[in-house]
């Protein structure tokens, strides 16, 4: 494990410390597959995206930029919204995010704080110690469904092959439904453009803070298709260990006023 971390850490300073070679220019997305990357909508931008997940799930979430750095909007998330059960609505959640900076010409990075939705898939456990604070407990808490928490992320670009990737690093922290101190987890993303329209992404999330757990850590896996820079349709796959996959899909609009 130590030796498979230190190698990750080697390559994320490689990748973080390589500069811009004449890239060409790409979209940026606001997330990746189920987690958020540090980049924003430019002021007068909205976005207006449709997840669906499993039993028929769907979240619907609208942004406006407020500012170049400062995005608002809401989510609703309604279970069983397609299919034969009875539908469940959930209490809506707020989303917002600050970018900090872009860094520097010579080194660009960016840095944001937000608070967002993200799905972890029925397997997922809500972990919390019920009397006994030495004392492991899992809730029975139903998590097919949309969790909402804070987050911190870090964005670096980088550039292979001529072309421009981005890469993601960042910690949450659930607290809707649920405040889960315990669950607070990093996550690690990485995108890679394939032309001017479509776009492979992989991700690491639900890492907890003390690396405790890994069964329960999830490796997801996604192919998005964009139009002309407003349009995107979004497969993905969230892998978990002796668990099925869950599939994913998403679709996103977004213009300006």
């Amino acid at each position: 494990m130590i030796k498979k971390l230190a190698g990750i850490i080697l390559f994320i300073l490689i990748l973080l410390f390589g500069g811009p070679l004449g890239a060409q220019y790409y979209s940026r997305n606001t997330v990746e597959i189920d987690t958020p990357t540090a980049y924003t909508l430019t002021r007068g931008t909205y976005q207006v995206s449709v997840l669906g997940y499993d039993r028929g799930g769907i979240e619907l979430k609208t942004l406006i930029g407020l500012h170049d750095n400062v995005f608002l909007g809401v989510s609703f998330d309604v279970q069983n919204a397609i299919g034969k059960e009875r539908t469940e609505p959930n209490v809506p959640g707020v989303v917002a995010k600050i970018k900090f900076t872009d860094g520097w010409e010579r080194f660009p990075i960016s840095i944001a704080v937000g608070y967002d939705s993200f799905y972890i898939g029925q397997q997922g456990r809500v972990y919390f110690n019920e009397t006994e604070p030495d004392a492991d407990h899992y809730s029975d808490n139903e998590l097919n469904r949309m969790i909402y928490g804070p987050y911190f992320v870090v964005t670096k670009p980088i550039y292979l092959l001529d072309d421009e990737q981005h890469i993601n690093f960042g910690m949450r922290v659930p607290t809707q439904p649920n405040y889960v101190p315990d669950d607070t987890s990093y996550f690690i993303s990485l995108d890679v453009p394939l032309g001017q329209s479509f776009m492979f992404k992989m991700e690491g999330e639900r890492i907890y803070y003390d690396f405790d757990r890994p069964r329960e850590w999830l490796f997801n896996m996604g192919f998005r298709y964009s139009y002309m820079n407003h349009l995107g349709i979004e497969f993905g796959v969230l892998f978990q260990h002796d668990e099925p996959a869950h599939r994913i899909v998403r679709v996103e609009y977004r213009n300006e006023f």
